[in-house]
């Protein structure tokens, strides 16, 4: 009878913990693809790669032009998280 109980309460934690590992798969899921990086694939599309330079071997620098706005922005190669935002106005 010892063994049933020992056995049974085994395969119930199994599952608690099979359980947790799906929730914490789906959860890195979505973790992952709503992260807002500068550099998404639909940002793509609006840069214009004449306005990007080589800054260092770590990071590039973009220059966007905006209404009355220069933006010159420093990032991450690696990550593509923005470092420095300079901003001038015409």
């Amino acid at each position: 009878m010892l063994k049933k109980k020992l056995l049974l309460s085994l395969i119930v934690f199994q599952g608690i913990l099979i359980a947790a590992a799906i929730i914490a798969i789906i959860f890195g899921v979505f973790y992952k693809y709503s992260d807002n990086d500068p550099l998404s694939s639909s940002d793509l599309n609006e840069l214009n790669f004449e306005n990007i330079y080589l800054f260092d071997e770590k990071n590039f620098q973009q220059k966007i032009i905006k209404d009355d706005h220069i933006i010159l922005q420093i990032i991450d190669i690696k990550s593509g998280k923005i470092q420095k935002e300079i901003i001038f106005e015409k």
